[in-house]
């Protein structure tokens, strides 16, 4: 084995050591967003399954329209990420409250958000159907 040999040997090593040393930093970026992405999966996947709510009371009085439900499951709620949907259409206005407090943005397990909608921001007509949405797609739907 002459040097030309043992040089080509050398160049081709060498080079395998470079690519390597590139491709591997790519390699292992890839590897961590892809396990971050699974574990944020997990985690929203977790919240959903722990989240319930129950509608207490649909009332249409006043000229308004109020809306009162319960946080049942284990999960904190944003109360400003929960949708009323009134005959399939959302009020252009609303207010919330959370136990009473109007302002409050964290609607925790066992506590009761109320929604009140103004006549003038109802779809026209007496609402027929109403539907409360959370941040996590968890809804559910009365009839007025």
């Amino acid at each position: 084995m002459g040097f030309s040999t043992s040089g080509a040997t050398a160049i081709l090593l060498v080079g395998v050591l470079v690519a390597v040393s590139v491709a591997y930093p790519v390699l292992q970026s890839a590897q961590d967003l892809r396990r971050d992405a699974i574990e944020n999966r997990d985690n929203r996947a977790l919240e959903v399954q722990n989240a319930a709510i129950e509608l207490d009371a649909v009332e249409h009085a006043n000229g308004e329209l109020t809306v009162t439900a319960s946080n049942d499951g284990a999960s904190s709620l944003s109360a400003a990420d929960t949708t009323v949907l009134v005959d399939g259409e959302i009020p252009a206005d609303r207010d919330v409250e959370v136990d009473g407090v109007s302002g409050r943005e964290l609607w925790l397990p066992e506590e009761a958000l109320t929604v009140t909608v103004a006549d003038a921001d109802l779809p026209d007509g007496d609402p027929e159907r109403v539907k409360l949405v959370t941040e996590y797609g968890v809804a559910i739907t009365e009839t007025i």
